[in-house]
């Protein structure tokens, strides 16, 4: 029961990852600028884009990349082990 329980909140947990990924993402997509994840000092932007900071855009871009694929790829890993589990083989 605890493989079954801890395989499920991985799913979850790789869902929500992914969720907000996708979301950050979206909102790039529609207005050309990345949330910062956290802001050190009040006078820096909430908000980074492609024309005011390149290196750091490029790395939230990449890191928001990085947690998408990483998401998806929990996300199949988990359907993976819940559909072998239902046919009665131990992954």
């Amino acid at each position: 029961m605890r493989k079954h329980a801890a395989t499920i909140l991985t799913g979850i947990f790789c869902s929500l990852v992914t969720y907000f990924s996708v979301a950050r993402l979206y909102q790039w997509a529609e207005t050309g600028q990345l949330a910062v994840l956290s802001r050190k000092a009040h006078d820096q932007p909430e908000f980074v884009s492609w024309g005011d900071d390149r290196p750091s855009f490029v790395l939230l871009f990449a890191l928001y990349l990085f947690f998408l694929k990483n998401g998806l790829h929990g996300m199949l890993v988990t359907c993976r082990d819940v559909w072998l589990r239902g046919r009665g083989w131990e992954p």
